[in-house]
């Protein structure tokens, strides 16, 4: 039985560049749906200064992660192609 179940989870279904491809999208949509909701609620919030300026560094930060993730799918999904 582990024997089928270890054959039927080493198929592939997609393909790496796919993977990375879908990856990037979701991780971009996530940067800029995160940036909009975070902004969108600092502003209800009443906040000092301080607290508004370090609001605002964060909520800047988790999106550049975002970012920089989805730029790094496409190259480790190409990292992983055999080579001929």
């Amino acid at each position: 039985m582990r024997q089928h179940i270890g054959q039927l989870l080493s198929h592939r279904i997609t393909s790496d560049a796919w993977d990375g491809r879908l990856g990037q999208i979701v991780c971009f949509t996530a940067a800029v749906l995160v940036l909009a909701l975070s902004l969108w609620k600092l502003t209800r919030l009443g906040l000092t200064e301080a607290g508004l300026f370090l609001g605002l560094l964060l909520s800047l930060i988790v999106p550049l992660l975002f970012i920089i993730i989805g730029l790094l799918l496409p190259v480790s999904a190409a990292s992983r192609r055999p080579k001929a």
